[in-house]
């Protein structure tokens, strides 16, 4: 929760507008989210809606530029692979399912064809608030870039079951050799 709000509180100090869409199991921070749903009520840069809306989501992934998934722990992670098909580029924390699919745009080490988002490694808001940094200074100033290159690579990449059963049936016709 602490690197959410950061990274909501770095996206508007930039000028960026914002959507929250979803709720918490726990009382306590839905909340919060409903006090900060009626502060930010007050003006148009931000939206807080605190409920479940499967289909509100899928335009919220089709009309945004980048998503900020700060999870801690992320055995899987769908939200980022919905954003990637969408060409919303995510903002992610380095753990489980999140470092297997996102890679850091400025990752040398990684095929160029494979980067797609903006990766942080830890738990401090100051992590988090670089790579919104570099996220939003990216989409500013290389606005060209991100349309005609980032976003259509995102949005190619294949994360599909089909993929991943031709990657295991590689492997195991490279084992029977």
């Amino acid at each position: 929760l602490p690197l959410m709000l950061h990274g909501m509180k770095v996206a508007l100090s930039r000028g960026a507008q914002l959507v929250v869409l979803g709720s918490a199991s726990e009382p306590d921070v839905q909340q919060h989210f409903e006090a900060l749903a009626a502060e930010y009520s007050q003006g148009g840069d931000a939206r807080l809606i605190l409920r479940y809306d499967e289909g509100l989501a899928h335009r919220i992934y089709a009309g945004a530029d980048i998503i900020l998934v700060p999870s801690f722990f992320e055995p899987c992670g769908l939200t980022q692979l919905i954003a990637l098909r969408y060409g919303t580029i995510p903002v992610v924390n380095a753990t489980g399912g999140l470092a297997d699919t996102v890679k850091d745009v400025s990752n040398t080490s990684v095929p160029e064809v494979e980067r797609n988002g903006f990766v942080f490694y830890g738990k401090e808001e100051h992590q988090v608030e670089q790579a919104m940094h570099r996220a939003l200074d990216a989409y500013r100033d290389g606005h060209q870039w991100w349309k005609t290159e980032l976003v259509p690579r995102a949005m190619r990449q294949d994360w599909s079951w089909s993929r991943s059963a031709h990657t295991y049936l590689d492997i195991y016709r490279s084992i029977m050799q």
